[in-house]
């Protein structure tokens, strides 16, 4: 049986650590063994991701270098899942696609599933908004809703890339408050996690996670509680979001976000 590949990688991509935390929940709630890895070498700045020194339990010394690991996943049922987690690299990223894309295949990999997170005007109270589309092939016309036209990261250069040799690609993002980026979100990881339930066969264990997102967003309310100003903030975000309804989280809705997104980073630079 072939088997799906989950690709998320920390950094710009990343909003509230969601798309790395979805993977590390299932790298902690099903067994996994270590099947490849990209050196990181090649591919990062080590003033940006550095190694890390650490004691082992049998009392060694060692460093742990920022490689992106492939792990082969055993859910209790279904086919094995393939994570691959990593930071984004910071040089040759068509090399890095192709060598992630190479080691994919050689385990078997029929599908993909790419997740991401970005920073965007939701409000933490109600439902993070989640989009999903399969990506399209080199030669398929896209839909309107899709015509972002921008900066990417590495997940949209992997996924077109897996597109290109075949492999059904899709897209999951999360929407992530950009007043509350600073801290990871579990609240956000949980709506990955849900979205990605529906495209894998074993009931995903939720273990502590939904506690988690419950007393993070109770942790958003106090701040707001104690600062006026962005209790505000939030209140207009709730008003605007209420009477919308809550919006299916379109491509086109993803890009809107996603633009303002890069103005208020333009601006803080």
């Amino acid at each position: 049986m072939s088997r799906i590949a989950i690709t998320a990688f920390s950094g710009w991509n990343d909003a509230g650590e969601a798309a790395s935390g979805a993977i590390e929940h299932l790298l902690s709630v099903w067994p996994s063994r270590l099947a490849g890895a990209v050196d990181a070498e090649e591919f990062i700045d080590f003033q940006v991701n550095r190694p890390e020194l650490r004691t082992t339990e049998e009392g060694l010394r060692t460093l742990d270098w920022p490689d992106t690991e492939l792990r082969i996943v055993q859910p209790p049922r279904g086919p094995e899942i393939v994570t691959v987690l990593g930071p984004e690299p910071s040089l040759r990223w068509k090399r890095f696609c192709d060598e992630v894309l190479e080691q994919m295949q050689l385990l078997d990999v029929s599908s993909v599933i790419s997740l991401g997170a970005l920073l965007a005007d939701s409000p933490h109270s109600r439902p993070l908004p989640v989009s999903c589309r399969v990506e399209p092939g080199a030669a398929e016309k896209v839909d309107d809703e899709d015509l972002y036209e921008g900066p990417v990261g590495v997940p949209t250069v992997l996924a077109r890339r897996t597109t290109s040799a075949g492999l059904r690609t899709t897209s999951i993002w999360v929407q992530v408050p950009h007043y509350v980026a600073q801290t990871p979100s579990p609240k956000a990881v949980l709506g990955l996690i849900r979205e990605l339930q529906d495209r894998i066969a074993a009931p995903i264990p939720l273990d502590e996670l939904e506690e988690d997102a419950a007393a993070w967003e109770r942790g958003v309310d106090e701040l707001a509680r104690t600062d006026e100003e962005v209790a505000d903030y939030v209140r207009r975000l709730e008003r605007a979001q209420d009477a919308a309804g809550l919006p299916e989280a379109s491509g086109d809705a993803i890009a809107r976000e996603f633009e303002q997104f890069l103005r208020r980073r333009r601006d803080t630079d």
